[in-house]
C-alpha cells in the first residue's frame, strides 16, 4: 500500500509542479504589482481578479479572497484569506491559515495547516502538522517523514510515512504504511485502523480508537524488498521504457519529416558537434537555473521544467540518431522501413539491457542523454539553414547515384541484347 500511495503523491506533486509552471507561462505582467523589491508576494484587499490566479516570489502572504483555482510557488507561503477553488502550492514551507473551499495540493519540506479545508488533501513533504485548529472535511492522502495530526479530518486517512502521530480526530478509517504510528490520549478514530509496519502501533489508554489491525512487516520481507525489484517488475520496466522509444521513433519518422531528415544528416556528419552541445547544455545547465530564478521566479519553473523534458526525452531521441548509423548494415538486405525499425529495436534494447548493469547504466545514460539533447539543441540552431542545404546536397547526392545506377543497369541491358543477338546470329549460320 505505501508504494502505491508514494507513486500517487509522487504523481500529484510532478503534476502539480506541471500545472502551476503552465499556470505561470499563462499570466501576464500584472501580477507583479503585487511584489516588492525583494521578491517577496504581499496580496490583500476585499478580493483578486480571476485573471490573477498564479503567484510566485520569495515569501508569499496572501489575505484575500480569491473566487477561481489559485497557483502559488515560493520559498515561504502563508495562505490566510479565503479560496473559492481549489489550491495547489509548491514551496519549502507552506501554511495554511485560512479556508479552502476546495481540494489543497502542496508539497515541500514543511506543511502546516491550521485552517479549513472542505474537501481533499493530498501532500508530499518532510513534515506535515495538522494543527488543532484545522479541519479538514474529507480525506487526507500523505506521504511524509513525519506526521502531526491535532486537528480534525472529516473522512478517512491514508499514509506512507516515517512517523505519525494522532492527536485529534478521524471521522473515517485509518490506512498507515509506517514505521511507527502513535495514537495518544485524546484522540477519536471512528472506523477501523490497518497498519502495515515493522513495529506496533502505540494507543495510549486515553484514546478513543478500534483495535488496530497489525500487518507485521518482518526482517525478511525488509530484505527482499531491499534486494530490489522483481522479475515481472523489471520486464514491465523494459517494456515500458521500449515503447517509449517506438513511440518517439514513429513521431519521428512519420510525423515530422524535416526532423526526420535532419536526423539522418546529423547522424552522419555532425554527431561530434551534438555530443559538444549536449555536454555544454548539462553543463551550463545549474548556471542557467540560477541565472533564470535570479531574473523571474516563473522563468526559472519554466527552464527547471524544459531541462527535465530535455533529459526525459534524450534517451529516446539518442537511439533514434544511433540507429541511423546502424540502418546502412540492413539498407541492402530489407525495405528501408522495415531497415529502420529492426536498427531502432537493436539500439533501444542495447541501451535498456545496458542500463541494468551498475557503473555502465549511467554512463550508458550520460552518453544517450548527452546525444540526445545535443541533436535537439543542435537541430533548434541550425535546422533553418545550415541542415537544410545539407540535406539538398544529400538529395543531389542521391540523384546523381541513382542516375548513374540507371546508366549502369542500362549498359547491363544493352550488353545483354548484343549477347543475345550474337548468339542468335551464330544459330542461323549453323
Amino acid at each position: 500500500m505505501f508504494k502505491k500511495l508514494s507513486v500517487s503523491v509522487l504523481m500529484m506533486v510532478m503534476v502539480l509542479l506541471v500545472t502551476v509552471t503552465t499556470a505561470f507561462g499563462a499570466t501576464d505582467s500584472d501580477i507583479s504589482s503585487y511584489e516588492d523589491s525583494a521578491g517577496n508576494v504581499n496580496i490583500e484587499g476585499a478580493s483578486v481578479p480571476n485573471a490573477e490566479f498564479a503567484f510566485a516570489g520569495s515569501n508569499i502572504t496572501a489575505n484575500s479572497v480569491f473566487d477561481t483555482t489559485t497557483f502559488f510557488a515560493g520559498n515561504a507561503i502563508t495562505l490566510d484569506g479565503e479560496y473559492n477553488g481549489d489550491v495547489f502550492a509548491v514551496a519549502n514551507t507552506v501554511t495554511v491559515n485560512g479556508k479552502i473551499n476546495g481540494n489543497l495540493y502542496t508539497g515541500g519540506n514543511q506543511v502546516v495547516i491550521n485552517g479549513e479545508v472542505t474537501r481533499d488533501v493530498f501532500a508530499g513533504c518532510s513534515d506535515l502538522i495538522i494543527g488543532k485548529s484545522a479541519n479538514i472535511n474529507r480525506d487526507v492522502y500523505l506521504a511524509a517523514a513525519n506526521v502531526n495530526i491535532d486537528g480534525t479530518v472529516g473522512r478517512n486517512l491514508r499514509a506512507g510515512a516515517g512517523n505519525v502521530s494522532i492527536n485529534g480526530t478521524i471521522n473515517g478509517f485509518v490506512e498507515t504504511d509506517v514505521d511507527q504510528l502513535t495514537i495518544n490520549d485524546g484522540a477519536v478514530i471512528t472506523g477501523t485502523i490497518n497498519n502495515r509496519s515493522s513495529n506496533q502501533a502505540i494507543v495510549a489508554p486515553g484514546a478513543t480508537a478500534p483495535e488496530v489491525n497489525w500487518e507485521k512487516v518482518s526482517q525478511e520481507q525488509a530484505v527482499e524488498e531491499d534486494q530490489g525489484p522483481t522479475v515481472g517488475s523489471i520486464l514491465l520496466s523494459i517494456i515500458t521504457k521500449l515503447a517509449f522509444i517506438l513511440v518517439i521513433w514513429v513521431l519521428i519518422t512519420f510525423m515530422t519529416k524535416d526532423f526526420n531528415a535532419n536526423t539522418t544528416v546529423m547522424a552522419k556528419k555532425h554527431i561530434l558537434a551534438s555530443l559538444g552541445i549536449g555536454a555544454g547544455f548539462f553543463f551550463l545547465s545549474p548556471l542557467l537555473l540560477i541565472v533564470s530564478f535570479i531574473i523571474y521566479a516563473p522563468f526559472g519553473f519554466a527552464m527547471t521544467c524544459g531541462i527535465i523534458t530535455l533529459a526525459i526525452l534524450g534517451m529516446p531521441v539518442a537511439a533514434v540518431v544511433l540507429s541511423k548509423l546502424l540502418i546502412r548494415f540492413f539498407d541492402d538486405k530489407m525495405k528501408p522501413l522495415l531497415s529502420s525499425f529492426v536498427s531502432i529495436l537493436i539500439v533501444a534494447a542495447a541501451a535498456i539491457i545496458l542500463g541494468y548493469i551498475p557503473v555502465i547504466n549511467f554512463i550508458v545514460f550520460l552518453f544517450l542523454d548527452v546525444v540526445g539533447v545535443g541533436f535537439i539543441c543542435y537541430n533548434v540552431l541550425f535546422t533553418h539553414k545550415k541542415l537544410k542545404d545539407e540535406r539538398n546536397e544529400v538529395d543531389d547526392e542521391i540523384l546523381v547515384i541513382d542516375k548513374i545506377i540507371d546508366m549502369e543497369e542500362g549498359t547491363i541491358v544493352i550488353e545483354k541484347t548484343t549477347e543475345t543477338i550474337k548468339l542468335d546470329d551464330t544459330d542461323i549460320t549453323k
